[in-house]
């Protein structure tokens, strides 16, 4: 059960996150007059600690927020030096049997992933954070646009040829989900075909057998 303080900073949140796709972490150091004090990094890091929160409404509300933020290009020089800190979270997310925590994970590591090379190979390199993608579109009770954002992520991971030769060893899983889950088959073809057929990928000639 909450306290009121606690029930007035998730209705706060909720706020935010609606606003979110408007929001530009620069107006925390507006020449504007204004009753706020703080400034992107401080903000940045009151976010994280609702990231960090066991409550799940905050948790979940602060994920959503940091997707809908890193949208915005001029919001990505104040979250980028927490991308570490937010993927390990994000990846620990994932693991909940929560469909809102799930959710508000996948979404938000499906934006952070479009952002640049550098958030492609960290997330890519964070513990679990595979395993936990493929468990997610393994699972059935998933919901599907879930399942399809976590696929994409997968794709967008193997884009990198730094990740391939991590992600090759997970051949054989993304073929498993390639042949038995047709609602992503095209996705996981892709994936493969990436993985295995590139140019310069050293094991080209012997193994790329995913036309197509």
């Amino acid at each position: 059960m909450l306290t009121e303080d606690e029930e007035l900073v998730t209705n706060a949140l909720e706020t935010i996150v609606n606003l979110a796709p408007l929001l530009d972490l620069r107006i925390f150091s507006s020449s504007k007059p204004s009753y706020i004090k703080i400034k992107e990094k401080r903000a940045v890091a009151a976010i994280m600690g609702m990231l960090g929160s066991a409550f799940k409404a905050w948790h979940c509300a602060a994920a959503e927020l940091i997707g809908r933020l890193i949208i915005n290009p001029d919001n990505e020089p104040f979250l980028l030096p927490f991308v570490p800190q937010i993927h390990k979270r994000l990846v620990d997310l994932m693991s909940l049997q929560t469909i809102d925590a799930q959710a508000a994970a996948v979404g938000a590591l499906y934006n952070l992933a479009e952002v640049n090379m550098d958030c492609r190979l960290k997330l890519a390199n964070e513990r679990w954070a595979i395993d936990r993608l493929l468990k997610i579109i393994k699972t059935p009770q998933t919901v599907h646009e879930v399942c399809r954002k976590a696929a994409m992520i997968l794709e967008s991971l193997v884009s990198e040829p730094q990740n391939r030769v991590l992600l090759l060893a997970y051949e054989n899983a993304f073929a498993e989900i390639l042949f038995s889950d047709g609602r992503f088959s095209d996705t996981f073809a892709r994936i493969l075909y990436e993985l295995t057929s590139r140019p310069n990928n050293k094991m080209a000639a012997a193994r790329g057998v995913w036309g197509m």
